[in-house]
């Protein structure tokens, strides 16, 4: 059983705008990474084949909606459909319009089977995570016991907030039956999201690329060698770090082997409901 990658965005679509923009090039530089043949060509079976040298079975594709950076969700279950069993897709809820946005969330339940949902405080909007256009969706998630995917770095405000460790936390508490991720595990708040995910039952962490060279990487290794070891989900954030780097980067921490496959497949699995 492979690696589960619980973010990816792959250069399709509304996505490769993040190279055309500069964004690949700006994260790659500082994270000493090397720009892949799939990140040169965009091309979807270049990254597969780059997902089967390293292992990766699976990878969680969440959405975008900037100014940026636009990708329709139908886009991103075309990326699903073309590697069946490849790609998890977690459509992108947006808080703007939030009828229709969860009328069509709850379409994607019923004919795609989704198991999570991403959203992304501070892209395209001005808000933050407990704020009340969120709350539709998160009692939804609540009831069906389903994956909260929610960017959150110091990026998603004009300003670093130190709130929003709490008020992760503060969503995660209020609604227990949702599994509250993450994405990018919360950089530069990293003890106190790894304080949060212990003390929480469903909140867990993916730092991706911001375990990878930045400050704060002991800080995932120690949790992941402890405190948040049933909490941590792998994840490369590529086309930000190439899929082979996050995979050396993990291997690099010196786990016990129960951790690490606990990091690269099974928190992700049980929360993904897979074996």
């Amino acid at each position: 059983m492979g690696i589960i990658d619980f973010r990816m965005r792959p250069l399709y679509g509304g996505y490769q705008a993040m190279e055309k923009n500069g964004t690949v090039d700006r994260f790659l530089s500082g994270l000493n990474c090397e720009k892949t043949a799939s990140m040169k060509e965009k091309s979807l079976k270049l990254l597969v084949k780059e997902m089967d040298e390293a292992g990766v079975e699976l990878a969680v594709v969440p959405g975008r909606q900037s100014k940026g950076t636009f990708i329709s969700n139908e886009e991103l279950f075309e990326i699903g459909r073309a590697y069946p069993g490849r790609f998890e897709i977690f459509p992108l809820y947006t808080p703007e319009n939030p009828e229709e946005s969860l009328k069509e969330i709850r379409t994607y339940i019923d004919t795609e089977g989704i198991k999570g949902v991403s959203i992304e405080p501070g892209f395209g909007n001005s808000l933050l995570f407990d704020d009340e256009a969120y709350e539709p969706l998160y009692q939804l998630l609540e009831e069906q016991e389903m994956i909260l995917m929610a960017t959150f770095s110091g990026s998603i405000t004009p300003v670093l907030d130190p709130s929003l460790p709490g008020r992760f936390q503060k969503i995660a508490k209020n609604h227990p039956g949702m599994k509250a991720v993450a994405g990018h595990g919360g950089w530069p708040w990293v003890r106190e999201m790894v304080c949060a995910a212990f003390f929480a039952e469903n909140i867990y962490l993916a730092p991706d690329l911001y375990s990878v060279n930045c400050p704060g990487w002991q800080d995932w290794r120690d949790a992941a060698a402890g405190l948040a070891r049933d909490k941590i989900l792998f994840g490369s954030s590529y086309p930000l770090c190439s899929v082979s780097r996050a995979v050396e980067n993990v291997k690099e921490w010196g786990l016990f082997p129960e951790d690490e496959r606990k990091i690269f497949r099974e928190n992700g699995a049980g929360l993904l409901g897979l074996k």
